[in-house]
């Protein structure tokens, strides 16, 4: 399969889901009643709910410099920062791409190989998905109302992602460590492999395995879990300020549920998480915490909304500015896809 059938295929994956959970969201929705919510609504709380996502940004883009530094330290904070947002306004348009993007503007930018820099993306996922296993084992200590009875399939995805990562990590850490048994692993495949493949492979694959060197580096672990924590931390403040903007009398406990669940919505793959979002998050504020759909449901369409267009904007400004050229970028994601 090509590289372009393939990126068709996910496009057409993604505008399908996108288009039916955009339909089940707003499926038996009373409009006049959504509007009035909508325009109703506090917006200055919201600004300050999309302040806590920049934060968590630019938290993000400092954990990335640690994880970054076994292959170049002292990379500045503002290209950092440009490549988690140019990442997540490709997500916005592409889902996941923003993922291959961005080691390209961070190999454009501070010379990092781009390789090693998508392993460090691929450590990040990893630490988002424990984070995000943890925020869902902490629910029950926040929530005693019918988590389990609304969302039966919840126990199962814990058990399946928990068990993926755990023999991921462990196998990705170990051949990062061992590397006499990655360059026996990879020359068991380069026999299989024509003569003008085996040297990239085994190029690319230690410099894929550097991203997980920070684990040589004990003294970063620490304020790398410190970080990792005030991204969720501030992801939470930023689900908790919005309840305001809708005069809802949930805490920030509730805060703690509806973001683990709505996390769940992001993470799948549609345009920054356009419809899964929108009715994973109004779902669970439905049915978990009594809020009237159309309330509901306007405040994932506003969150999402301000969420997704302040990424677009800022995103777009640091492309054009980076000039990051979208043919380059795209064939060095298709490369690592």
């Amino acid at each position: 399969m090509t590289p372009r059938t393939k990126r068709h295929l996910r496009n057409g994956i993604s505008i399908c889901l996108t288009a039916g959970f955009l339909y089940f969201a707003f499926y038996k929705t009373d409009f006049p009643t959504l509007i009035n919510s909508i325009v109703g609504a506090n917006y200055w709380w919201i600004l300050l709910s999309f302040g806590f996502l920049l934060a968590s940004h630019a938290v993000r883009a400092w954990r990335w410099r640690y994880l970054l530094e076994p292959m170049k330290a002292g990379i500045g904070m503002r290209n950092l920062f440009s490549g988690v947002m140019v990442g997540y306004m490709v997500n916005n348009v592409l889902p996941r791409a923003g993922e291959l993007v961005r080691p390209y503007v961070i190999g454009k930018l501070e010379g990092v190989p781009k390789s090693a820099a998508f392993g460090t993306i691929v450590v990040e996922r990893i630490i988002d998905t424990i984070s995000f296993l943890i925020l869902v084992a902490l629910m029950p200590l926040v929530y005693n109302g019918p988590l389990r009875e609304t969302f039966p399939w919840l126990d199962d995805a814990m058990t399946g992602i928990s068990v993926f990562t755990f023999a991921f990590v462990c196998v990705i850490v170990v051949l990062a460590v061992r590397r006499d048994w990655t360059s026996a692993l990879v020359a068991l495949v380069a026999k299989v492999l024509p003569t003008r493949w085996a040297e990239p492979v085994e190029r690319l694959s230690h410099d894929f395995l550097d991203g997980f060197m920070f684990v040589k580096r004990p003294q970063n672990l620490a304020l790398i879990l410190v970080q990792s924590v005030a991204v969720w931390f501030l992801y939470i403040c930023m689900v908790y300020v919005a309840f305001f903007a809708f005069d809802t009398d949930l805490d920030f406990k509730a805060a703690v549920v509806i973001q683990a669940i709505s996390s769940i919505g992001v993470a799948l793959p549609t345009p920054g998480g356009t419809g899964s979002y929108h009715m994973f998050a109004s779902q669970a504020l439905n049915k978990l915490f009594g809020v009237s759909g159309p309330v509901a449901l306007s405040y994932a369409t506003v969150t999402h909304g301000f969420g997704y267009i302040g990424t677009m904007i800022i995103g777009l400004y640091f492309f054009f500015k980076d000039h990051i050229k979208v043919s380059e970028a795209v064939k060095s994601g298709e490369q690592r896809a």
